[in-house]
């Protein structure tokens, strides 16, 4: 069978009444990869590993193993989700960067354990993060091998701030127009969180947050980036929207696995292009679109038609084809709630909370921090036990505010990282 994407959508209601001119709704959009049986299928893989060298690296944070260590053993469990035909470079950066291992295939895996392990052997003067320089050098080796059909990403991890931060969003804006990824991993509190968040998106790219105190918390990130990399079937998938008339799309959100706000361009009116990066073999992704829906005699009516273009193994570019986004009208009132879409639209509501959180923190407004805090906590508690870490977090923001009157960059860091995270229902 030939690799494809299954497409399913639902309203958030089975029908709606709009009393006025206007309403809000929602459509969620499910991407099931099907016909992708076998690693074989999946992309190659070109990816650059950009490591923190600075002296700042040799910190233990009462572990016992240092932050290089952790990452080194980290690593060396991450590559073994990459596939021999995969191709890996490492470059080490601190007051200057340099390429420790040049590009090189997964099948000479000893090479690549090898200096992994011995990295800190590099020539590279600790007593600096220019990160920008760590960036340019993995840039320009991944661009030699870039191509139709290859998935190139470069995973860039620091513990502090760089130097050269305008060369990083530059940086980061040519990789996008080179369709390469960027992952950012900050380690501990002293990364500057706007820099780092502000370069995974110019590059449609991820960012995550270590916690040095958890001594596993680097394997465990580092294993599930590469295993997902590893396990992507699907490049530069695109959803393509044409709203009806009257009909507004305000926004399009992915929701699984990550909530993020999916950055559009109209090409021409009334079709929407929204980029959706890649998608693994393996993994549904989900997308809730925030629609405004006019008054309708009661019926059945497409609102929009919907495209998802994508580019498979072989580099070709594929369609699913149109696929019509329905919604039905009934002057009664509106009919029942759709259970499954509403949990993606809590957890959404959940994220914008924590950005509200974010401007009062940032602003040092203790009193919105504590009504927004209460709002989260409140929120969470309603979502039960798969919003317990967001209820949790909520909870401590609280207590670090009315013990010190400050919240910790800690908790603000774990509690960012937890909102943008969806939530699954607990097993059992």
């Amino acid at each position: 069978m030939a690799a494809k994407i299954h497409v399913e959508r639902m309203m958030h209601r089975s029908s709606i009444a709009v009393a006025g001119e206007s309403a809000a709704s929602y459509a969620l959009i499910k991407l099931i990869p099907s016909g992708l049986g076998g690693a074989s299928k999946s992309m190659g893989l070109n990816l650059a590993l950009v490591l923190d060298m600075s002296g700042s690296m040799y910190e233990e944070d009462g572990t016992s193993i240092s932050r290089l260590k952790r990452v080194q053993d980290a690593a060396l469990a991450a590559i073994q989700k990459l596939k021999p035909d995969d191709t890996l470079t490492i470059v080490a950066f601190a007051h200057n960067a340099l390429i420790v291992l040049p590009l090189t295939p997964l099948s000479e895996k000893e090479k690549i354990e090898d200096a992994i392990r011995n990295i800190e052997m590099s020539d590279v003067d600790p007593g600096g993060t220019a990160m920008n320089d760590g960036m340019k050098l993995a840039l320009d080796e991944i661009e030699k091998s870039a191509g139709p059909g290859k998935l190139s990403q470069i995973v860039v991890l620091t513990d502090g701030e760089t130097s050269g931060e305008q060369d990083c969003r530059v940086l980061a804006e040519r990789a996008h127009k080179s369709k390469i990824h960027l992952t950012l991993m900050g380690v501990g509190i002293d990364w500057k969180a706007n820099l780092i968040k502000d370069l995974a998106k110019i590059s449609e790219g991820k960012w995550y947050y270590i916690d040095v105190n958890q001594a596993a918390e680097a394997e465990r990130i580092f294993v599930e980036e590469f295993e997902s990399l590893a396990a992507t079937g699907f490049m530069n998938v695109e959803m393509h929207i044409k709203p009806m008339k009257d009909i507004k799309i305000k926004r399009i959100r992915q929701v699984v696995p990550e909530i993020k706000e999916l950055t559009t361009t109209e090409p021409e009116e009334r079709h929407i292009v929204g980029p959706l990066g890649t998608l693994q073999k393996d993994q549904t992704a989900r997308y809730v679109l925030d629609l405004s829906l006019p008054k309708r005699p009661d019926g059945k009516y497409v609102i929009a038609q919907m495209e998802i273009t994508y580019e498979v193994e072989a580099g070709t570019r594929e369609s699913t084809g149109p696929i019509p986004i329905e919604m039905t009208y009934t002057a009664a009132g509106h009919g029942y709630v759709n259970a499954e879409v509403m949990k993606h639209i809590d957890e959404v509501q959940i994220f914008e909370l924590n950005k509200n959180l974010q401007v009062a923190i940032a602003s040092e407004n203790k009193e919105e921090v504590q009504r927004v805090a209460e709002q989260i906590e409140a929120k969470g508690q309603l979502m039960g036990p798969r919003a317990a870490k967001k209820t949790m977090l909520a909870r401590q923001v609280l207590q670090e505010l009315n013990a010190g009157g400050r919240v910790s960059k800690k908790t603000q860091l774990a509690m960012e990282d937890s909102a943008r995270m969806a939530e699954e229902m607990p097993s059992g």
